[in-house]
């Protein structure tokens, strides 16, 4: 899967993985489902009032929330090989992997996952949705020798 990352601002705080790091994340993902082989992803990093603004806008959500998938919305792009776009609030990871005791590292690899998977058409609108979809994150989690994302 090819990567290409922004960031809106510089987040010297946070241990945000170089790019090369990110992609063999998204190489795990394009292993285990054919259909991303050759596709193409944007990672946007936010702050908390841009993501906050996006929830708003795309999900009629007032609230911050840790990461937004977007989907193309050109033919041409869908054609092209383009997945869609990813934006990833560190602040609000920082604080969901403290608050479940978690490593940045973790929480922010297991949202790239999650956030993925809802572009490849994953959902988690019902229990057997979501029960397939925590399967597979738990899968790619462990791929990465991280622990169970679900267990807190």
């Amino acid at each position: 899967m090819k990567l290409s990352l922004s960031n809106s601002k510089k987040f010297n705080k946070f241990s945000i993985p170089s790019k090369k790091k990110i992609s063999e994340v998204l190489a795990l993902i394009e292993e285990r489902f054919e259909k991303s082989a050759g596709k193409s992803v944007n990672i946007k990093f936010c702050k908390v009032d841009e993501i906050s603004a996006l929830n708003k806008e795309f999900r009629n959500k007032d609230t911050p929330t840790n990461a937004l998938s977007f989907y193309p919305e050109s033919n041409f792009l869908i054609e092209q090989g383009f997945l869609g776009e990813i934006a990833i609030c560190p602040q609000i990871i920082d604080d969901e992997a403290r608050k479940y005791g978690k490593s940045f590292e973790s929480r922010l690899y297991h949202l790239i996952i999650h956030a993925v998977l809802h572009l490849l058409g994953f959902s988690h609108e019902n229990m057997d949705n979501r029960k397939n979809m925590e399967s597979i994150e738990k899968e790619l989690m462990g791929k990465l020798n991280f622990a169970d994302p679900y267990v807190y």
